[in-house]
Order: structure tokens, then sequence, then C-alpha cells
């Protein structure tokens, strides 16, 4: 094979035939050689960690590595200039909280700078160079203590990983200490690996070459491997467990790990790739725990927002975010990158994640090549096919990639107290109206209870809940074949449930809130058939709970009584 440029030949402490030397041949079936025209360097191994002295709650790490060009043609390593590949570090963890798992990343380091190719032969079979170029089929080990070497480790933020551009001389501001610019992790986020379902760490090692990008092979420059986490007399050791998952992103451990975890590529045009996995897991009550976990592999536009959809009627709850910090200067200026949370808004049909603009803060905390965001959230409806958006950081625009979003609640919310549905005629008894879509408004709360629902027909695991009532109220949950559209004055408030009714539940409220069915309670539809009413396919029902109100001086006798209902809801039954 004839490579694309003459070798440039220079003075070197080996010779060629030294290289050839460390030539060894083995090429693991993992890897095709040879198949993408052009330089092709990837991770071939992760071969071990060094293991440093931490300082202010900060574990620091190197993480040796081996490099492997599986490509056609040569690739640049030409030491002090910009033509050689650069590769950094980053250690992620996947964890169980909360009865769903977490994919995130808890650290990163620097850039480690490549400066003369050895010639062995881990990937492929090797043709040796004189050490500016990695050759044809060639691997160069570097190890762990080299790799965590402070005074040749620079920035990441100036690096594009799309076109592999990056300045050289890096720059070097200040730095002291034993974890400076190395693979950081704060001891707070650290547990001891080896238990069933216990947590687990994974190292990752991403490579950008300018010609290896040039020729249109970079998505496949990270790799990753599985850590050990001991701990003994307070420090922390962390070793290096299996083998190397090659040209793959840790991110993709956890679709490896987890079946029930589903993975989408966002390639965005003539630019960089974004790795989306994501999991829908039913917390039981109807409640559903939905992950994102957002990787920027080598996108240089950068992620600036992040948008789920989410129907009307749907509130979620328990939103996050998780994100991981820069370090050391690692910013414009010599500053750090901004490590302020996204904030999350719910407006417009879409739950929507968003840091500062490149405009507002070219520093700001965008999602950046070789970064891992979390967002989550509970939902009270099921998974359906949707789409998630991503917006991008240093210029205006976004992609949409499919995505599991949360579906249409069961129910259709109907039949509110709050004097602003034309087809609701009928007044709250003493014209005390309750807030948007809830039931009029009661003693204790001028808002009025709201009724809502959660979880799917098919199979039958909805859930009711009431909220917005006296703090104990006795409760009723009730069931109609029929709605009285225009509604009916039922003590202190409208009830628009008719037809044959049946009382499905009896609870008392806590806290204002009360939800059926719940513990050992019969479903809805086992519950309606043992009262005399099997729902058929398609049926539709309507719903209803009333409460308590036994207040004598709140729109007394003869306008009300004591016991007040929230708003309707109507499910159909598939």
């Amino acid at each position: 094979m004839v490579p694309h440029r003459s070798p440039h030949i220079r003075k070197l402490p080996f010779s060629a035939a030294a290289c050839a030397a460390l030539l060894v041949v083995a090429a693991p079936a993992q890897t095709p050689c040879f198949t993408n025209s052009g330089p092709d360097v990837i991770v071939g191994d992760i071969t071990g960690i060094a293991n440093y002295t931490p300082s202010g709650g900060v574990e620091a790490l190197g993480v040796g590595t081996t490099l492997c060009n599986i490509g056609t043609v040569w690739l640049d390593y030409f030491a002090n200039t910009n033509r050689h590949p650069v590769n950094s570090s980053g250690i992620f963890r996947l964890k169980h909280v909360d009865g769903a798992d977490r994919f995130e990343q808890l650290g990163m380091s620097w850039l480690h700078h490549g400066f003369f190719a050895l010639s062995s032969g881990l990937c492929c079979s090797c043709t040796p160079t004189d050490g500016t170029h990695l050759g044809i089929g060639c691997s160069d080990p570097s190890t762990a203590s080299r790799q965590g070497s402070q005074p040749g480790l620079g920035p990441r933020w100036q690096v594009d990983a799309h076109t592999g551009d990056f300045a050289y001389p890096p720059a070097n501001p200040p730095w002291s200490g034993t974890v400076a610019r190395r693979l950081q992790v704060r001891v707070s986020d650290l547990e001891v690996t080896g238990g069933p379902g216990g947590t687990r760490f994974f190292a990752e090692k991403s490579v950008i070459a300018p010609d290896d990008a040039a020729a249109g092979n970079g998505n496949n420059h990270a790799s990753w491997r599985e850590l050990t986490a001991t701990v003994r007399a307070g420090n922390w050791n962390f070793g290096v467990k299996g083998s190397t998952t090659r040209a793959s992103p840790a991110i993709r451990a956890w679709r490896d790990l987890d079946p029930g975890v589903e993975e989408t590529e966002i390639q965005v045009p003539n630019e960089g790739l974004f790795v989306l996995a994501y999991e829908a897991t039913d917390l039981g009550g109807g409640q559903w725990h939905y992950e994102f976990a957002l990787y920027n592999l080598n996108s240089d536009l950068s992620g600036q927002s992040f948008s789920v959809p989410i129907p009307a009627g749907v509130t979620p709850t328990n939103i996050g975010f998780h994100d991981v910090d820069h370090h050391d200067g690692d910013g414009i200026g010599n500053v750090d990158s901004s490590g302020v949370d996204w904030t999350a808004t719910l407006a417009g049909g879409a739950l929507t994640w968003e840091c500062e603009t490149f405009a507002q803060n070219p520093n700001g905390n965008a999602l950046r090549w070789g970064t891992l965001y979390n967002f989550r959230f509970d939902a009270p409806t099921p998974p359906t096919a949707g789409s998630v958006t991503v917006g991008f950081f240093k210029s205006p625009g976004s992609i949409s990639a499919g995505a599991s979003v949360p579906g249409d609640p069961p129910g259709m919310a109907y039949c509110a107290g709050d004097g602003s549905d034309p087809l609701v005629t009928t007044d709250c008894p003493c014209l005390n109206f309750g807030a948007l879509g809830r039931g009029c408004a009661n003693s204790q709360n001028p808002s009025g209870a709201s009724l809502g629902t959660a979880g799917s027909t098919s199979p039958d695991t909805v859930v009711l809940t009431s909220e917005g009532e006296l703090p104990s109220s006795l409760s009723i949950f009730l069931q109609g074949d029929a709605s009285q559209g225009s509604g009916i004055v039922f003590g202190d408030g409208v009830r628009c449930v008719a037809g044959h009714l049946r009382r499905l539940y009896v609870k008392n409220a806590s806290g204002g809130t009360v939800i059926a069915p719940q513990g050992g309670d019969p479903s809805i539809t086992a519950r309606s058939a043992a009262l005399g009413d099997p729902i058929p396919l398609g049926g539709q029902r309507f719903y209803g709970v009333y409460y308590r109100d036994p207040s004598p001086s709140y729109c007394p006798a003869p306008a009300g009584s004591t016991f007040n209902i929230g708003n309707g809801v109507s499910i159909v039954w598939f």
C-alpha cells in the first residue's frame, strides 16, 4: 500500500528498524481492518489506570491507551505541530436510583498530545514507519502515567472535534496539585464495585486527528472499558475489567447492559454526531420515569437545548438535570466553561432544558464534544413513539430525532367548575368557581379539587388521583356510563357523571390528595365488573370524585351542602 504522501524524515530517538522490532502480529476479530479509506485512528485498547493522590474531595486518574490506525493511509504524528492525534479520557457511572437506571458522566480530562508513533500491531497487521506517522495497521501504546503527565496536557476547548483542527501550542494556564488537568471524579460520586446489581464505572478514551477527520472517519474514535473501584485506608483505586469495546463511545455500554434502553444516532448534516440513549421505566401506580442521556461525540456546534414533547393534561414531576465539570481553566480565556445547570421550562407543549446561548456567553454550559448530559422526569403516562429536539449552541438551528416520549393520558378531563366551559351551563352553586380546569372551590381551597389520570387502559393500570380536597376528606370515586354535559348541582359543586352510577372506591384523603386504586385494590375494570358493569372493548365511562366539606358556613343551604366534587374525566377503554 502506498501512503498518500512521502514520510517526513527527521532525526528521532528510535530508528525505523527499532520501530519495526516493536511489531506485534495480533488482529482481534472485533476490529475491521482497512475497510475505511484514508487514515482511520481508533482507540484499540484501554490498558490500565494510574491512581493519583486526591485533593479537595477530587480523585484523579490517568488512563493507559493504545491507538490503532485501521485505515489505508498513514496517520500524521508530527510532534510540536497541530498535525498529530490528541486523546481525552472520561469516566461514567451506571447506577440504580429510585427504581430506574441512570447512566451519567462523572468527569473528564484534558488532552494528551501525541508526539511519536510506535509501530506495534495490536489491531491489524502493521507496516512500520519512522515515528512521524502511525503506519497502516499499526498501533501506538501509551502508559497510564504518560497519559496523566500534567505538563503535556492541553485544554479541550481549542479542539474542533468535527474537523480535527486544534491550536498548537495549546493554552497553558498556571496549575498546581495532584489532580490538575487529569481525569477527575468527585469522591462523593464513588462507590465500591462488585456487588450484585451494584453501581458500575466505565472509562472512555477518545482520539481526534485532523487527517482522520478530513477522511470522514471521525465517528469511530471513542472506545470504552469497564472499571473496578476499591477503597483502602480512605484511598480509592481503580482498575480495568473485561476487555475494551472498540469504536464505541461509553454511552453505548448502557444499551449493551440493559435491553430496555433504546438508542438513536443524531447526525448533524455536514457536521458532528450526537448519540441519544433513553429508557422509560414503569414505577408502578401509573407513574413512569423518563431518562435521557445525550452524548456529543464530535459536534463543534455543541448542544444548547433539549426538548421533549409533553401532552396536554400531563404534568411532569421530579424534573432533573446532570452535567460534568470543566476544570483548571478549560474555557476561552483560560476560564472554566460554565457549570450552571440548564433551566427546565414547561411551555408550548414541551419540556425544554437550556443553557445560555453562545451570544450570551461563549463559555456557557453547552454540551461540548466528548461530554454527556442527562435529562429526566416522571410522568403519569406510558411511553409512545415521538421525537425530541436538540438546539445548537454556536449557531442558530436545531435537529430532531425519534425517541420514546410520554403518551397521552388515558383519560380526558371535562366538566370543569371554573365557569369557562360553554357546555357546562350549570354554575357552581354559590358562584364558587374554581381555577382553570378544576372543580368548584371548597372551604379550604379556592382553586377547587382536580381529578387526573395516569397509567394505561390495556392492560388496565389506570390510576385516578384527586388533589386539592380538604386535608383528610372522606372521598368516593364515582363511575357512570353517561355524561350530563351541562352539569347538575351536586353539593357545593357541579357533577357531569351520569347514567348508571357505581361507587368504585371509598378513601380518605391525605394532605388533600386521594388515589385509587392502590395497594391491594382491584383495577378499575375489575371493580366495575364486580359491581355489575363489565366494560367492553371501546366502552366509554365517566369519573368523578366527591368528597366531604363539612364547613356549615361555606356555601350554606339551600345553595350547597356538606360535600363537593372535582372536575370530571372520561376514559375510552381500549
